[in-house]
């Protein structure tokens, strides 16, 4: 705990910055395990989704020793409620990917056109962008912090908010695309159910991505 104090110390988005490496690596596995669940590799995607909740717990566990060591005796340049609104916010795009995960672990085999499973996967690697955007987001916030909020720095951290954003969008149109695909092709209801469960989880991923990112805009604008 000692050790992420003095990183608060130096800057309160350093310690983030850690807490989003490994949340960027449970997004980037849960990426592999779609792969290969959309190539009905099951077994090879068993692995992968167990090691997104693996990395899950590692990063909850960082997150609560975030949370002790964010004392008032600290000063920074933003309030101590936006880091731990933030690190919440973020540690949740991790949450999501782990629901995913699970969704992938409990049903093995499913009969639905390859059609479905590409658009899932192309959903998928949207929303994991959007996770990857956020890392990035929370670096650059870093760097305007550094820079003693210079707006050229400002507007790059606007720029990668807006690129996460719009991210969210295009999955809100997939989302839809989706559910019409699983209409349209009479599905047996526990197939329904359960491509738009993972659905439901990946979407999530970039819904947690942009709550992340408006944080940030709250933190810059405050």
């Amino acid at each position: 705990m000692q050790v992420w104090t003095k990183l608060f110390a130096k800057s309160p988005f350093k310690p983030l910055i850690k807490h989003a490496e490994v949340v960027v690596q449970t997004v980037e596995t849960l990426e592999k395990a779609l792969d290969l669940w959309a190539q009905e590799n099951y077994e090879e995607m068993r692995k992968y989704a167990i090691e997104v909740d693996r990395l899950e717990d590692v990063a909850d566990r960082i997150k609560m020793e975030l949370r002790n060591s964010v004392t008032s005796k600290l000063l920074m340049p933003v309030q101590r409620t936006d880091i731990l609104e933030y690190l919440h916010m973020q540690d949740k795009v991790a949450d999501a990917a782990e629901d995913t995960a699970k969704w992938l672990l409990v049903k093995k085999e499913i009969n639905v056109p390859q059609e479905i499973r590409e658009l899932i996967l192309k959903m998928g690697r949207e929303s994991i962008k959007a996770a990857k955007l956020v890392y990035e987001a929370i670096r650059q916030m870093d760097t305007v912090v550094e820079s003693g909020f210079s707006d050229a720095e400002i507007e790059k951290e606007y720029e990668i908010i807006k690129q996460i954003e719009e991210v969210e969008s295009k999955i809100d149109g997939l989302d839809t695309k989706l559910m019409e695909l699983v209409l349209n092709n009479n599905l047996s209801w526990a197939d329904g159910l359960y491509v738009l469960n993972i659905a439901r989880t990946l979407s999530n991923i970039s819904d947690k991505a942009k709550d992340a990112a408006e944080r940030i805009r709250i933190m810059m604008n405050k």
